[in-house]
């Protein structure tokens, strides 16, 4: 038991006792005995502080032998065996504690009584004490089983969670992977200047990716490092036919958002906007902070939305993020799509803002 527990204990049982003390005092006071304080001192401290020498037999017998419904007929009897032995010991360490001061104090002797009726008497009241000790021993630790199974419950949800995060985000990393490798390919014959630039390009993507290939959430600014090596390949590929704008403030580099979630979301602008082939794609991605929440914006010079078609249809990368964001913030998180007025889609992610220091606080 705690050192905190044990002073505890020693504290409450010595309140009891001068409570006790301080009700016979007022007693005799009020029926104007006068006899020495010292008499109900004593008697009551020893019936406090040896009541801390059986107590350990009461704890015993409530953690280690409960009560259920299953186990009534054996427990019961148990109990009421262990409380006899509980009552009678404590009555007669009473007794000859008493006695024991009374002699060493030359109080003379110290009279208790008839012993066929003290153990009764003290029984009656060491039932109640008894009883309650016993109900607040198993309300506690019924609260304390309940508050393991809770967090036992959080940890498994949270585990479940955390594998379903890194499928998604293993399903999303070689969908990619294949995407950009099919588009080198492209250009191995054709264009072999343009093909070695996208291959260096992305192996500093995959080596930035690795560094971070445990995390499910990393600063804004490594994820627009992430993306800036994804626009270069893409730029290798289709040159002027691609412009990307990005507009985050450098304050807001520390703010904490899904590892990889912008990279699905540019690809998807890209795709729908270079679909024209004689139109020159133009993106534009910008972050901005509003209180608690951190707001990402995508915007293209694509068809839009038709007839209020989702531009995602069933691709991997759209609606992957879509899950990602729904796993990490819950109802925290927004992602919504409209057309914009002068032409193409504008793509709004919400999420709340928070940093690492925040996090680990």
């Amino acid at each position: 038991m705690r050192i905190k527990s044990i002073a505890g204990i020693f504290a409450a049982v010595t309140f009891a006792g001068l409570l006790n003390f301080s009700i016979v005092e007022t007693s005799w006071l009020s029926e104007q005995s006068h006899g020495a304080a010292k008499y109900p001192f004593v008697s009551e401290m020893t019936g406090a502080y040896t009541f801390l020498i059986v107590l350990p037999l009461l704890f015993l017998a409530a953690t280690r032998f409960p009560i259920r419904r299953d186990n009534m007929a054996t427990r019961i009897p148990l109990h009421a065996a262990v409380f006899v032995v509980f009552a009678a010991g404590h009555t007669l360490l009473m007794w000859g504690s008493r006695e024991l001061i009374y002699h060493l104090l030359e109080w003379g002797h110290y009279d208790y009584g008839n012993m066929r009726y003290r153990f009764f008497m003290e029984g009656q009241k060491q039932l109640i004490v008894y009883v309650a000790i016993y109900s607040a021993l198993r309300f506690i630790a019924y609260a304390r089983a309940n508050r393991e199974r809770d967090v036992a419950a959080a940890r498994l949800e949270r585990e479940l969670t955390e594998a379903r995060l890194a499928a998604l985000k293993m399903q999303l990393q070689p969908h990619f992977l294949f995407n950009a490798l099919n588009t080198i390919a492209s250009h191995i014959e054709d264009d072999p200047k343009a093909a070695a630039a996208m291959v260096q390009h992305l192996s500093s993507f995959l080596r930035s990716t690795l560094r971070s290939s445990a995390a499910q959430e990393v600063p804004l600014r490594d994820e627009m490092d992430f993306l800036a090596s994804y626009v270069a390949i893409m730029k290798a590929r289709f040159e002027d036919r691609l412009n990307v704008t990005v507009c985050v403030p450098v304050e807001l580099g520390d703010t904490l958002v899904p590892h990889l979630f912008l990279q699905p979301m540019v690809e998807n602008a890209i795709t729908h906007s270079l679909r024209d082939h004689t139109k020159r794609a133009a993106i534009r991605v910008a972050a901005s902070r509003d209180g608690d929440r951190l707001c990402v914006t995508i915007e293209d010079n694509g068809p839009g939305l038709v007839d209020g078609a989702n531009p995602s249809g069933s691709g991997i990368g759209l609606s992957n993020t879509k899950a990602r964001l729904q796993h990490l913030y819950g109802a925290r998180q927004q992602l919504s799509f409209e057309n914009r007025s002068e032409g193409g889609l504008l793509l709004t992610i919400e999420m709340p803002w928070h940093t690492a220091e925040e996090a680990m606080a």
